[in-house]
């Protein structure tokens, strides 16, 4: 279909879905019940509780498991592996299944603690898994350690994006490679919207490819502590709040975010575009301004939006495509039910007019080779 006529056809799907207020079918079938998942969670809370919510560093990794440490889910035994990160709040290990030896990823977050991130972690897998998202990790178990920790097993992932994307001295991924992520990163912020929710911090280490054991290479979303529900099925979309706080990250927030208004889902596309640019280029106008300026990296995506400063941004990159998808992206509003399936045919557009098949290799595919062999 020639751009021009695609262009056209969104631009009325747009107009159309303004005040949509549908679910799609899978959507549908997962019905949101927040106070039962959150019941649930907060219930391993309620034993065993220690001082105050601000738990020191020492605390936490004092107590955080030994290696070959069993730990009971709700469903299964797991023997605690290797770990893979940790951080203010818990850590995420490596885990065996006792019935099985299969590898499964385990994500503890300290008991007492302001944070809720493995909350809304519980609850978006919950419903991911429910309808079998391809982009989204399923959720195995969940538990809770000796009254410290509260805990979700999920599938076994490898690297993010963004370590991927750091491996190389450039700090950028090939054409080739960028357009194909693009494509499954915008599929899993659809899954996620079709479920209701927005992320909120739409980033390359918030993508992680498939487990390199696996056959097939696939790009997960992760990391669903800073989403938010917009939308139900009883209710349809949420009214948007008049004043929010700053969530997310600077470099990729939206102009909303940085406004700190209501964020939709045409803000997560916005952070995607964004994440993007910098996967083919390795970097962006405002990189360089500190995380904590935020109202200046607010003004340098303003002015990126007038005609000179954008060919700066998309100077890596196939303009008259990206252009278009920018375009489109700043055409949406709050209460907007964005197209994902025009801004993939759009990449799909941008592969064939520079030669790019989907099965070609990724940028590291010859580091994994070496790994594995």
């Amino acid at each position: 279909m020639p751009i021009v006529m695609l262009e056209k056809k969104v631009k009325e799907k747009a107009q159309k879905s303004q005040n949509s207020a549908s679910f799609t079918s899978r959507a549908l079938k997962a019905v949101y019940k927040k106070n039962k998942f959150s019941k649930e969670m907060d219930s391993m809370n309620d034993n065993s509780r220690e001082g105050s919510c601000d738990k020191d560093q020492n605390f936490i990794t004092n107590r955080l498991p030994n290696k070959n440490v069993l730990i009971k889910g709700k469903n299964f035994e797991f023997a605690i592996g290797r770990l893979i990160s940790h951080g203010r709040f818990g850590a995420v290990y490596e885990v065996l299944r006792r019935t099985d030896g299969r590898r499964f990823a385990v994500k503890l977050e300290i008991c007492d603690t302001h944070s809720h991130g493995l909350n809304m972690d519980y609850i978006v897998l919950s419903q991911a898994t429910k309808v079998s998202c391809e982009h989204i990790a399923s959720l195995i178990d969940q538990g809770k350690i000796e009254g410290h920790f509260k805990f979700i097993v999920m599938k076994m992932l490898g690297d993010n994006l963004h370590k991927l994307r750091h491996a190389f001295v450039e700090c950028h991924f090939s054409l080739s490679t960028s357009l194909r992520l693009g494509i499954q990163t915008l599929a899993a912020l659809e899954e996620l919207h079709s479920l209701g929710f927005v992320h909120r911090d739409v980033k390359a280490s918030n993508f992680a490819i498939s487990d390199p054991s696996e056959s097939k290479m696939n790009v997960y979303l992760i990391d669903f502590g800073l989403c938010r529900m917009y939308r139900n099925p009883k209710d349809g979309i949420k009214p948007p709040r008049n004043k929010t706080s700053f969530r997310g990250t600077a470099r990729y927030a939206s102009l909303a975010a940085h406004r700190e208004e209501e964020i939709s889902p045409k803000d997560d596309l916005e952070s995607w575009f964004y994440m993007l640019i910098e996967m083919l280029s390795g970097e962006l106008p405002w990189g360089n301004i500190h995380r904590t300026d935020r109202k200046e990296i607010e003004c340098k995506k303003e002015q990126c939006r007038s005609s000179d400063a954008l060919k700066i941004l998309l100077k890596d990159c196939p303009k008259v495509e990206f252009r278009r998808i920018l375009n489109y992206i700043d055409s949406l509003t709050y209460h907007s039910q964005p197209d994902h399936k025009f801004l993939t045919q759009m990449l799909q557009l941008t592969m064939k007019n520079y030669g790019v098949k989907m099965d070609e290799p990724y940028d590291w595919d010859d580091e994994l080779q070496t790994h594995l062999s």
